[in-house]
């Protein structure tokens, strides 16, 4: 329950806004640091030695975003883009895995605050949007909201109205997928674990105590496998929806 009840550091009120410093900044300035210093190491260790774990590590987890995320989902268009796409991938995976430190009454995955995805999900979607404008002007836009394939009469009617809810609906997607995936593992751990307390305080701890044991030891690694994949995914989307916002289909 913790992610409802973040630590105040230093309480910054300005202009109405809540600027606290938390254990939630605390968080991403930590993920953003590791972020930094894992790309910065990675470089110098392919270059300096091309071999070794931690070189090895390192060229495959590129490798991996590079051919399964960025060229994958923006063709021509990966390389330039890459650095973009493994930034983001590896923050949010960095964010993620935060949320495994076994401290939970300060460690939370900042992604486990809808403040923090919203902000990524409305930053990719202006990036997103700034990228098409400088391609295509508005002629990206007017092939969006009138697609030549549908029917005259849909095309100047209901289409505008579906597609502009389907514009605004995907940072609102991105935002939502990554907080409720990143919270609901959270929970259901915290609910083991008072399983074991209750078990202990109520004497079967001889009996059953291990099932929940086990089940947090389950969960742990399973959210550790979640916090992969849903960096995959996010990462996965951003580079699609930029692919798609360089495509020529959308001019009219």
């Amino acid at each position: 329950m913790g992610e409802l009840h973040p630590i105040v550091h230093v309480p910054i009120q300005l202009f109405g806004l809540n600027l606290s410093l938390t254990n939630y900044v605390v968080m991403l300035w930590l993920a953003a640091a590791m972020t930094f210093l894992f790309l910065a190491g990675a470089a110098c260790a392919i270059r300096v030695t091309g071999e070794g774990r931690f070189s090895n590590l390192v060229e495959a987890l590129l490798e991996f975003v590079r051919e399964n995320i960025a060229e994958a989902f923006m063709g021509e268009h990966g390389a330039k883009w890459f650095p973009f796409v493994a930034t983001v991938f590896f923050f949010i995976l960095f964010s993620n895995l935060l949320g495994q430190v076994p401290f939970p009454g300060y460690f939370h995955a900042g992604t486990s605050n809808l403040n923090v995805t919203a902000t990524m999900a409305v930053l990719v979607f202006l990036v997103v949007q700034v990228v098409a404008m400088k391609e295509h002007g508005l002629k990206y836009y007017l092939g969006l909201l009138f697609p030549k394939s549908a029917p005259v009469w849909l095309r100047f009617t209901l289409m505008p109205f579906i597609e502009l809810i389907g514009i605004f609906a995907r940072p609102f997607s991105l935002a939502i997928r990554l907080f409720a995936n990143m919270t609901a593992g959270h929970q259901i751990i915290a609910v083991l674990v008072l399983g074991i307390s209750w078990m202990l305080s109520h004497g079967f701890w001889k009996l059953a105590m291990p099932l929940p044991l086990m089940g947090v030891i389950i969960m742990d690694a399973f959210e550790i496998f979640v916090a992969f994949i849903q960096a995959f995914i996010f990462a996965l989307l951003t580079a699609l929806y930029l692919g798609e916002a360089m495509e020529e289909s959308y001019q009219s």
